[in-house]
């Protein structure tokens, strides 16, 4: 009896002390996403008078709901453009850096792919594997939503964008597969054995198979060095007049040594500052 009225007064306890904690919304980057709920949730194991939630739900949101005051804090997985600097008066840290990690199904013999190989493929000038040493079946090129801060990157680091009316806009084949995360990409290319598409370093698992680029495999030091050139930066950026003490304490808490030893403990690059 007094075991259970103990556990009722501790639920109750903790439920009021849940509901009277500040909330910290931090949104932005999917990628980014992945790791900044573990960072979270080891920051809210010791800081019970706030309570950080993480959104997922694209990089470009991300900047635009710090920008409205909607949320404290964005993520991004890609350079904040000079558009969105403009009169913002952003407050932005890269804390990570990430390899963009490009994936096939296991099946396929393909070890590595050049940077001339990649872009012609997402142009839709390479189609067939056997261009490229795979056999003989059609290409399955999957890619990201347009808000996505990985498509944005890859896109920009291959060149794989053109200028229209002084905007950077996405100039790969209108054919290729779109979707909205690491997770379908990596679900298609598992089963489909003619796929290629590219995630998050951190997202790599047992379920694709990573290429090397350029003959480089994507490592820690691969690509704190810019030895593998297909990497991007995780950005934090907040608004100084819109952020809270408690906010602050996070931001504080994702520089520490403690989170870079989670982030590197989920296969990402920690900057050093």
């Amino acid at each position: 009896m007094f075991r259970l009225v103990f556990s009722s007064l501790l639920a109750a306890l903790t439920i009021s002390f849940a509901a009277h904690a500040e909330e910290i919304n931090v949104s932005g980057s999917t990628s980014v996403a992945r790791v900044m709920d573990v960072i979270a949730e080891d920051y809210n194991s010791t800081h019970p008078e706030s309570y950080i939630a993480v959104q997922g739900v694209g990089s470009t949101a991300g900047v635009t709901l710090v920008k409205k005051g909607v949320a404290e804090i964005g993520m991004s997985s890609r350079y904040i453009t000079e558009g969105e600097l403009s009169g913002s008066d952003l407050i932005i840290h890269t804390f990570a850096y990430d390899g963009l990690a490009v994936v096939v199904n296991h099946a396929n013999p393909v070890e590595d792919l050049s940077r001339q190989q990649l872009f012609d493929i997402y142009k839709g000038k390479i189609t067939n594997w056997t261009q490229i040493g795979g056999a003989d079946k059609p290409i399955a090129v999957v890619t990201r939503e347009a808000a996505s801060g990985s498509r944005y990157s890859f896109e920009t680091l291959l060149g794989l964008t053109r200028v229209i009316k002084g905007k950077q806009v996405s100039d790969i084949n209108p054919t290729n597969l779109v979707v909205n995360s690491n997770s379908m990409v990596k679900t298609i290319i598992t089963n489909n054995p003619h796929a290629i598409g590219f995630v998050s370093e951190g997202s790599v698992d047992r379920s694709v198979k990573e290429l090397k680029f350029e003959g480089v495999e994507a490592t820690p030091k691969t690509i704190a060095s810019g030895e593998y050139k297909l990497a991007r930066p995780f950005i934090i950026l907040y608004k100084e007049q819109n952020i809270t003490e408690d906010a602050l304490g996070f931001v504080t808490f994702i520089k520490s040594n403690r989170a870079k030893e989670l982030i590197t403990q989920y296969g990402y690059t920690p900057t050093k500052k």
